[in-house]
């Protein structure tokens, strides 16, 4: 009976780590952060820019679908949900402090 000879431990295959999206965990959650910041933007993208903000849902939603299969990809689409809800609300606070300044 033969028995195996065991050999040096097998080197570990360097791979590139992975960057996951903004606000979003290994496991495609949202962290605590990037629930309080996409509930807030969200939020405010919904109510006043009612298209967009759907948009900005949608594409955030696919990209936590996506964290553990296709990294790059998901990266890309939540970070155009944060674009879109970002750009949308500084419109918001633009405007909002325009207002005001033009009420002086």
């Amino acid at each position: 009976m033969d028995s195996e000879v065991p050999g040096p431990p097998a080197a570990p295959v360097a791979m590139a780590r992975q960057r996951l999206p903004l606000g979003v965990g290994a496991d495609g959650a949202f962290t605590r952060r990037g629930v309080v910041f996409a509930c807030a933007l969200g939020t405010i993208a919904v109510f006043l820019f009612f298209p967009l903000g759907i948009l900005g849902i949608v594409l955030s939603s696919m990209g936590m679908n996506r964290v553990s299969t296709k990294p790059e990809a998901a990266r890309k689409l939540v970070a155009w949900s944060w674009a879109i809800w970002a750009v949308m609300d500084s419109i918001l606070f633009l405007g909002v402090v325009a207002a005001l300044i033009s009420r002086s």
